[in-house]
């Protein structure tokens, strides 16, 4: 299975069994990236986007549980993205993010490296 299609398998697992009120924002941006995976778009500007996406899904959580708070289908989709993220080049991902931060919702920012 290659990398594209086991991370379009998670996120297609993670919309279907994540039936929980409060992450339906997320749901719905879940739905817009497994779109994007089948049209052939990047598969590192998306990976970031889940990243960004993944860290604002619970923002009653604090910073250091907001991953860990997260249901598994989700936290899924983020233990399997985080490595290859680490692997990618910091240029690479220099020109994709903002110098090396996430910005989230509400002005604040959370460092990747």
């Amino acid at each position: 299975m290659t990398q594209r299609q086991e991370l379009t398998h998670l996120v297609d697992a993670a919309y279907l069994k994540g039936q929980q009120p409060k992450f339906d924002n997320f749901r719905t941006q879940l739905l817009q990236f497994s779109k994007e995976l089948s049209n052939g778009d990047d598969e590192l500007k998306i990976m970031l986007g889940l990243r960004t996406a993944l860290l604002q899904a619970d923002l009653s959580l604090t910073i250091k549980n907001r991953i860990a708070g997260l249901p598994t289908e989700y936290r899924a989709i983020y233990d399997f993205i985080m490595p290859q993220l680490k692997k990618a080049d910091a240029k690479t991902l220099d020109s994709y993010g903002k110098y090396g931060f996430i910005p989230l919702k509400l002005g604040s920012t959370v460092s990747y490296f």
